[in-house]
This record gives structure tokens, C-alpha cells and sequence, in this order.
């Protein structure tokens, strides 16, 4: 059983290129006892709702999403919302919390997604278990930050020791 790595994964870019990468980066996921037993059964719709502020993908299943070309990295949540603050913005952000990896975050697949839909992420994630914390940085493919960051007293210097492990 692995340690999780958790945090939040924030995205940037134009509304239409989060909007696609709401739509193509998440793979709803069954629960696991499911796809064990009945690896025949149609995996989880997605559904979208969407007005002129707000912007919320759903899956049918409760047990999340997986990212999209990464190994172990999902969205422990069966709903992402993303609240458009302002309409005529050229540049948006979303906020997707409980971002998950197993052991540590590996920034090569998710540059490979910032490349591929045109947009930044930065992730800064928590993992107690092996107590360090991981801080990410990618613009449209290139990583600008992939930091492992060791403490020497990780209870008492880290702002969230209890996140991951």
C-alpha cells in the first residue's frame, strides 16, 4: 500500500483550454472491488454542467478520477468544480483539491498534459508518511519547479503535517 502525496493541483490558462482539459484529463474510476469482479461492467459516465460562472464535471461512480497518462495520480472526488470569476478574463484559474499521488509526484506526465492542452499547473503536495513535501511548477510543457522538500522536524516545520502519508 502506498504513502499518498496529497494536495491541490491548480491549473491556468484560457477558458477554453481548462474547459477541454476538464472535459479529456479525468477518467472517472470504478471502485476497485468492482472492476475486480466484474471487469465487463461500462465504467462511470461523466456528466457536465455548466452555466455562465460555473463549471462542474460529475461521475456517475463515487469513487473519483484518475489523471489522465500518470501512474498513480487522481482526484479523490466524484465532482470538480470550477467557479469562472470573471467571464471576459483572457487567463483563468481552477483549484482542484484533493489531488492525490502514490509515493511522490512524478512531473514528466502532468508537463506532457500542460504541453497538450496548453496550460500551467502547480501543485504543492503534502506527504508525512516519508515526511517531505513536493512543490511542482509547469508553463505549457516546460517544468519550471520540481522541488522535494525535507525538513528536520517535519511536525513542527511543515504547515500541514497531517495532509498525505
Amino acid at each position: 500500500m502506498p504513502n499518498w502525496c496529497e494536495g491541490n493541483l491548480k491549473v491556468r490558462g484560457s477558458k477554453e483550454n481548462i474547459r477541454r482539459f476538464l472535459l479529456e484529463a479525468f477518467t472517472p474510476i470504478h471502485p476497485m472491488i468492482i472492476q475486480a469482479l466484474r471487469p465487463d461492467l461500462k465504467a462511470p459516465d461523466v456528466n457536465l454542467i455548466e452555466d455562465e460562472w460555473s463549471m462542474r464535471i460529475e461521475s456517475t461512480g463515487n469513487d473519483g478520477f484518475h489523471v489522465k497518462g500518470t501512474r498513480r495520480n487522481f482526484i479523490e472526488s466524484s465532482s470538480i468544480e470550477w467557479e469562472i470569476r470573471d467571464e471576459d478574463a483572457e487567463t483563468h484559474v481552477l483549484v482542484i483539491e484533493d489531488y492525490k499521488a502514490a509515493w511522490g509526484i512524478d512531473a514528466n506526465p502532468l508537463a506532457e498534459l500542460s504541453k497538450e492542452y496548453g496550460i500551467d499547473l502547480k501543485i504543492y503536495a503534502f506527504e508525512r508518511g516519508m515526511e517531505f513535501n513536493q512543490d511542482i511548477e509547469i508553463h505549457k510543457g516546460t517544468i519550471i519547479k520540481n522541488d522535494e522538500i525535507q525538513f528536520k522536524d517535519y511536525q513542527w516545520e511543515c504547515i500541514q503535517p497531517n495532509l498525505g502519508g
